[in-house]
């Protein structure tokens, strides 16, 4: 899998909006229906002999109330799923302790085992349901410790039908996931296909638009104040009529190995012309910039392309400029391009803020 922060961004750009609004449709959906359904038996149950069961059930949808209502404050959390596993716990161990209205608790088991399944993810699930599950046993095996009575048959009955209930639950998530999985992967390679340069294997301007400027706008924190820094090989042409373009796409790939070597890790390095392109610098200040630019000049400098007889040395030009918030993100990159033109009307071989 790729771990590099151009693959990172492909994937959430792929993933994130579809799968966050799922798992929160999925939450709200839950959570307000079952909920409601508790509230009614807490209802229903009110006056009974049982005060302990509408106790459990006002507690229980009283939760989920605000389990969802605090989900919607803090939209970008993920506790609020794993707490909504906590409270089906809560209330599969609650009923089977109070038997329910007239022991028949159990029978609202499955559904509630369901929700524990879905709203989780599927591994941590895995590890809910065996805890909630073996807490149940540990009740039915020893009900001197509990309210409810149960027949031995039903326990036994009660226990089967649910490991089958689970084993079908899992296998059908399982299988849901795989599949998932797949069409992601081959998603993301398509993405992958689409936002790369062919000749380079760099991001082309097509990612730079679609992907890389789209999510730093949604989340300016991780990527302003943004440095930019646009870049030209010098006398390209020159190097194409004299070599040949064949010649001309392997300078450009000894260009890109080369910039990438002085460059950090979380930095994006794009092809977006010809011989031009495009570095991007995130949380990086305009000081910052021009140093990391400088540093780029003299390695390229430093680094002549060679094959067989050919030794051919290699400069760029650089033009730097710095986006401090997120609405100054485009009048910064044509500010890097003025730049650039500055450096190359300088004399070339030179960087220019």
């Amino acid at each position: 899998m790729d771990n590099t922060p151009i693959g990172q961004l492909l994937r959430n750009a792929q993933q994130d909006d579809a799968e966050i609004k799922r798992r929160k449709l999925t939450l709200y959906f839950i959570s307000y229906v079952g909920g409601t359904i508790i509230a009614f038996m807490a209802w229903l149950n009110w006056g009974t002999n049982n005060p302990l069961l509408v106790g459990v059930l006002t507690t229980s949808a009283s939760v989920i109330y605000l389990n969802v209502a605090l989900s919607l404050l803090f939209p970008k959390s993920d506790i609020f799923y794993y707490f909504a596993g906590l409270i089906v716990l809560f209330t599969i161990n609650a009923l089977v302790y109070t038997g329910g209205l007239n022991n028949t608790g159990l029978y609202f088991i499955f559904p509630l085992l369901f929700i524990q399944i879905i709203v989780v993810r599927f591994k941590p699930a895995m590890l809910y349901v065996a805890v909630t599950i073996g807490l149940s046993i540990y009740m039915l095996y020893n009900q001197d410790v509990i309210v409810a009575k149960y027949p031995a048959e039903h326990v036994s009955r009660f226990l089967i039908a649910t490991f089958c209930f689970i084993c079908v639950a899992f296998i059908g998530e399982n299988f849901w996931h795989k599949s998932r999985k797949e069409m992601l992967r081959e998603n993301l390679e398509r993405m992958r296909q689409a936002n790369t340069d062919p000749l380079t294997k760099l991001p082309n301007r097509r990612f730079l638009e679609t992907v890389f400027f789209e999510r730093a706008m949604k989340d300016p924190g991780a990527f302003f104040p943004l440095t930019a820094v646009v870049v030209d090989i010098d006398h390209f042409k020159k190097i194409n009529d004299t070599f040949g373009h064949d010649i001309g796409d392997e300078v450009l790939i000894h260009f890109t190995s080369v910039i990438k070597s002085a460059v950090r890790a979380s930095d994006i390095v794009a092809r977006t012309g010809g011989e031009e392109f495009l570095v991007l610098f995130p949380l990086a200040s305009l000081s910052q910039g021009v140093k990391l630019a400088e540093k780029m000049r003299k390695v390229v400098e430093e680094s002549p392309f060679t094959e067989g007889d050919i030794n051919h040395n290699i400069t760029a030009s650089f033009g730097v400029a710095t986006a401090l918030t997120e609405d100054k993100l485009h009048a910064s990159l044509k500010q890097a391009d003025d730049n650039l033109y500055k450096a190359k009307n300088g004399g070339r071989n030179r960087v220019a803020e």
